[in-house]
């Protein structure tokens, strides 16, 4: 062939012809998304999905896994970063939860960028607009100072906990689902802090230092079996499934809840704080994806939707409630000794008839969410009667 003879490439309208003639008509892949051992959540792959499947560090029994080494290969003991002896529960594919709440890093850190913007207006008008001359000094000094800080050492306590789960869990599906519910933990409690911050600039006898609320936390007796729960899921329990069931399952949707919501959110207006419920309105935003998170996970991902090892994990699931009630027991017994130091009292709420009603809330709400769908039974009458011998 001549040297000089100039031949067009693919943009050659001919050749473009030709080639067009030879692509079939049909599709020749009809699944469409670009993850094929992805198992979708929804009806389309979302965003979520995408970026947590593109490269999954996982045992290689899971199907998909990449088998990516991480900076820890084993740890003490010998027990390798992925191992399925790190829990009791089973799965055929642990790709296969699903966070309801979608998020992964980015819509995270933007939420919780939008979270503080609000929190800092509300504080902001919240002072500019007066609402500190309503404040009860003695509920400022008894319940604010001590106990209000001591929920801080609770939210990281719990917070810290988390640290095993997220290194034992055997996807980053689940991975980051723990990491993000252990941050709104650690949120929970800055906020709390923040507050405190701000009430130590707007009366000048509040000291915002946690020294009183860590006394509270580690010796007194309003606190001390929530502390004793906390300090066993955080150091003395090694199962990172049994960890999440009993922390988001058990404990914080019983005793968590009737502090944030029953307790200082309904209380905190009584003594002209209107502070403290926008503050813990976000907290129990928290709470509610974390129990979601963990009833996609262990009621619909381990029971629901596993087609083998359902039964299985349903009988652990039953037995780590029946281990942990208790204690959550004991945790909201004690606190209830609280009402004794809150300044205002007023009929129907913070009488023994209102605060039964605010334990059964929390109860019949846990059993209905938890406790029914693993068939645990439990006497709903009794266990108000024994938390109430603690008013």
């Amino acid at each position: 062939m001549s040297s000089n003879v100039f031949i067009r490439g693919m943009v050659d309208p001919e050749r473009q012809a030709q080639i067009q003639a030879l692509v079939p008509k049909a599709p020749l892949e009809t699944k469409r998304d670009h993850i094929p051992f992805a198992k979708r959540g929804w009806r389309r792959l979302t965003e979520y999905e995408a970026v947590m499947l593109h490269a999954q560090n996982s045992l290689d029994a899971i199907p998909g896994s990449q088998e990516v080494g991480e900076t820890v290969q084993k740890w003490p003991g010998g027990r390798g970063s992925y191992s399925i002896e790190s829990t009791a529960a089973i799965s055929s594919n642990w790709f296969n939860f699903r966070d309801p709440s979608k998020r992964w890093f980015q819509p995270y850190v933007k939420q919780k960028t939008e979270e503080g913007q609000t929190a800092e207006r509300a504080m902001k008008a919240w002072v500019e607009g007066g609402d500190t001359g309503m404040m009860n000094t003695a509920w400022l000094n008894q319940i604010l100072s001590k106990h209000y800080g001591a929920m801080i050492f609770n939210e990281y306590g719990l917070f810290s906990a988390h640290s095993t789960t997220t290194y034992g869990a055997l996807s980053d599906l689940l991975k980051t689902w723990i990491s993000q519910a252990a941050f709104d933990k650690n949120d929970a409690g800055q906020m709390i802090q923040m507050q405190r911050v701000l009430l130590g600039k707007a009366f000048p006898g509040f000291d915002p230092s946690l020294v009183e609320a860590k006394q509270a936390w580690t010796q007194g007796e309003v606190w001390k079996p929530a502390r004793e729960f906390v300090e066993h899921i955080w150091a003395d329990t090694y199962d990172w499934v049994e960890q999440l069931w009993a922390m988001h399952a058990v404990y914080d949707h019983i005793f968590g809840q009737f502090v944030r919501r029953e307790f200082f959110q309904r209380i905190a207006g009584l003594h002209g704080d209107t502070l403290t419920p926008v503050i813990q309105f976000q907290a129990l935003t928290y709470h509610q994806q974390a129990a979601d998170g963990v009833s996609a996970f262990c009621l619909k991902h381990l029971i629901d939707d596993e087609p083998v090892y359902g039964q299985h994990n349903r009988r652990y699931l039953h037995a780590w409630t029946g281990k942990y009630l208790p204690q959550v027991e004991k945790a909201l017994k004690a606190f209830l000794a609280i009402y004794k130091e809150v300044p205002v009292k007023v009929d129907g709420v913070t009488c023994r008839a209102g605060v039964q009603a605010g334990v059964e809330r929390v109860v019949n709400g846990w059993a209905d969410r938890f406790a029914e769908p693993i068939g645990y039974k439990f006497n709903r009458n009794a266990f108000v009667k024994n938390v109430m011998a603690g008013y």
